[in-house]
């Protein structure tokens, strides 16, 4: 695997873990500003939020892009690695660093959704997007 690939994926994994953790901020600002009834932040903020997660699919699609000029199987491995699986991980550093990364993704990914889940109990209460997932 070559590691200037690797520090490119690593790269642009780092700037989705800046805006998804920037998404956790905002979603955070905006159950404060529920919280104080003033819809006029809320708007702006969920704008904010948008913003966020559009420029983290951005990163996303660049590492797709950055992992097809891989072969098939190494792609695919470096992949999961990235999604979380742990077995048979190389001592190389740019891998266990991307392994990492992914890791912290989804820590703070679930972080965000637990909070946008209660906000949305909170506000549409049995009409929330939340009360229909199984």
């Amino acid at each position: 695997m070559e590691d200037g690939m690797l520090m490119e994926i690593l790269k642009e994994m780092q700037k989705k873990y800046q805006c998804i953790s920037e998404i956790e901020r905002i979603t955070r600002d905006i159950g404060d500003a529920l919280s104080r009834n003033d819809r006029t932040s809320v708007q702006i903020l969920l704008g904010m939020r948008q913003d966020e997660m559009d420029k983290a699919d951005i990163n996303e699609r660049n590492i797709i892009h950055l992992l097809s000029y891989m072969a098939p199987g190494e792609a695919d491995q470096i992949a999961r690695w990235m999604n979380g699986e742990q077995e048979n991980i190389p001592d190389h550093p740019f891998i266990r660093k991307l392994a990492e990364k992914g890791s912290s993704i989804r820590m703070l990914l679930k972080r965000t959704i637990e909070l946008d889940r209660h906000i949305s109990i909170r506000l549409a209460g049995k009409d929330s997007y939340y009360q229909t997932l199984p």
